[in-house]
């Protein structure tokens, strides 16, 4: 047996509430690099096909997607109608549903998971990108059509399972020198919120560099219960809202209404019939 993957089972049994990711952090080594290890036990490498992997999940039915990053984690059940996707970018448009934001060109491996529980095999395919992060979590629920899921495993494994390359995260080339007039000036101008991630990129800045630079009347710094707070006045006034979960690859969005919140140890939740949001309270 592989030895990473001996590692992982030893820690798994030792933690057993840990994720995959944290697992993968504790031996070393990146989560697209642990998935590598199981390949022959319980996963198998896909073709990097992934525009045609993500429109053949169309014909599933529901499952359950999984779109995190080191600070929340965002699931949601859908079906994959509606995909518009290409080799660079695309989107899966069903509002109220299974809406996602697909930059495709960070993708760079995928694989097929069939993993023992206690409640049964648990199966999944899990998309990375170059740097070994998950970027999308696509998990078969009771209400998938398993005999295609499985057709649709079979007709995309790879069976070269080409090597994995992880590349280091390079540090964002962000200025010092910020331009505070100009960036308000622009914040002020713009007529769509889609404009403000070419703002950042024109004055290379991040968003909280941004946040900084421009007036009180248009970003203000609040205190770190001010989302918990957020969502319990969302959940007693009945208001629909929108909450996005990223990461360099996917973005995952739902829109409704918030029913049940609820805080578990380090964790603020979300527990809607169809949504789950975890996210580290501190």
């Amino acid at each position: 047996m592989n030895p990473i993957y001996q590692h992982y089972l030893v820690l798994k049994g030792e933690q057993p509430k840990k994720y995959a990711r944290d697992l993968a952090t504790l031996i070393g080594i990146s989560e697209a690099e642990l998935c590598e290890a199981r390949i022959g036990v319980d996963a198998v490498a896909l073709k990097r096909d992934f525009p045609a992997l993500l429109k053949a999940l169309g014909a599933v039915g529901e499952t359950k997607n999984i779109t995190r990053n080191a600070y929340a984690v965002h699931e949601h059940l859908g079906e994959y109608h509606n995909v518009q996707i290409g080799a660079h970018g695309g989107l899966v448009l069903n509002p109220r549903a299974l809406d996602l934001r697909l930059f495709v060109g960070q993708w760079c491996s995928a694989f097929a998971l069939q993993e023992p529980t206690g409640q049964g095999v648990r199966h999944s395919i899990q998309i990375f990108d170059r740097h070994g992060d998950a970027v999308l979590k696509v998990y078969a629920t009771e209400q998938t059509n398993m005999a295609v899921w499985q057709t649709l495993i079979a007709d995309f494994t790879d069976a070269v399972a080409t090597p994995l390359v992880v590349e280091p995260v390079a540090a964002a080339p962000l200025t010092e020198a910020i331009d505070a007039t100009a960036i308000d000036r622009e914040w002020r101008a713009m007529t769509d919120v889609h404009q403000f991630f070419a703002l950042l990129k024109r004055h290379q800045v991040s968003r909280p560099q941004a946040f900084r630079a421009v007036g009180e009347d248009l970003a203000w710094q609040t205190g770190n219960d001010a989302l918990e707070r957020l969502l319990q006045m969302a959940q007693q006034a009945g208001n629909e809202i929108m909450i996005f979960v990223g990461n360099r690859g996917c973005t995952q969005i739902f829109t409704g209404r918030v029913e049940m919140l609820q805080p578990v140890e380090n964790w603020l939740n979300i527990f809607n019939p169809k949504f789950t949001l975890h996210l580290m309270a501190d």
